[in-house]
């Protein structure tokens, strides 16, 4: 399985390059909705290219988990000072490319009789055939009626004929502006301990309440992410922040480490997604 994944990253990363050479050539391209994983690996290659100052990861609001990536020309990036590239507002970088937004949210609106999850949106939305890549973020109100669906602007159209019911409710589909302080509904519960040192095998015991040892034999069977990728050594020294993902237990944000205690001991400060 992994050795399959890695042909399809290694896919990605080849039509990537695709890409930037036409961006080079004057064209504005973007790729379908990746991954974290595969945005993490996209740029850095990238960067190894040269050619991050011409990207920009977009998934319709800032902090998106699943995003696009957008590449300008030359004549788009020579407007904006290589300093503010990356914080300049995507909306007038598509303006100066005289670009759509590649990305549209649809507003999908339960009856309220049922709570949704995302489980219900994504599956009743893959049950019409489409692929993954064309869904970006799948955002859930906090009562599970209403959800923030980001998708490409190709398949807009088609969901929002299409779209009647969700996980057996009946749903009302249409498109809708995002807030500028939309944060993709994400809920979180801190978790706040104490560990020896930033060795994996430390905080996978700290952040899911295990022993030591029961941690090491996770990392070691591959049930450990670190910033998306698979990580089995127990030894490993964690750069936080970062996002770590230990199976059956959930997904966490690592915010920051302390220094050391009286007792030697780092305070760790974390949220797990919830």
């Amino acid at each position: 399985m992994q050795r399959q994944h890695d042909d399809q990253l290694d896919r990605l990363l080849a039509h990537l390059d695709e890409l930037c050479d036409r961006a080079a050539r004057g064209t504005f391209v973007h790729t379908s909705f990746l991954t974290p994983r595969e945005a993490k690996h996209a740029r850095a290659q990238l960067c190894r290219r040269g050619q991050w100052h011409r990207a920009r990861a977009w998934g319709g609001y800032d902090g998106a988990e699943r995003v696009v990536l957008l590449l300008f020309p030359d004549y788009v990036c020579d407007l904006i000072d290589k300093d503010l590239w990356h914080t300049h507002p995507v909306s007038e970088l598509l303006m100066l490319a005289g670009e759509e937004d590649p990305v549209v949210a649809l507003s999908m609106r339960g009856s309220g009789y049922r709570t949704l999850t995302h489980r219900d949106f994504l599956g009743s939305l893959l049950s019409l055939g489409l692929e993954r890549e064309v869904l970006g973020d799948i955002a859930i109100d906090e009562q599970g009626k209403d959800a923030t669906v980001f998708c490409t602007t190709r398949i807009a159209p088609f969901l929002l004929t299409s779209v009647e019911r969700i996980g057996g409710d009946v749903v009302r589909v249409q498109k809708t502006v995002i807030p500028a302080d939309f944060d993709g509904g994400r809920r979180y519960l801190a978790v706040r301990d104490t560990i020896a040192s930033p060795r994996l095998d430390c905080i996978v015991a700290a952040l899911c309440n295990l022993s030591r040892e029961v941690a090491q034999t996770a990392v070691r069977n591959g049930l450990v992410e670190v910033d998306y990728d698979c990580e089995d050594r127990p030894d490993h020294i964690v750069d936080i922040p970062c996002i770590v993902s230990v199976r059956g237990h959930g997904k966490f944000a690592l915010r920051s480490l302390g220094s050391p205690n009286r007792r030697g001991r780092l305070p760790l400060i974390a949220d797990k997604y919830v």
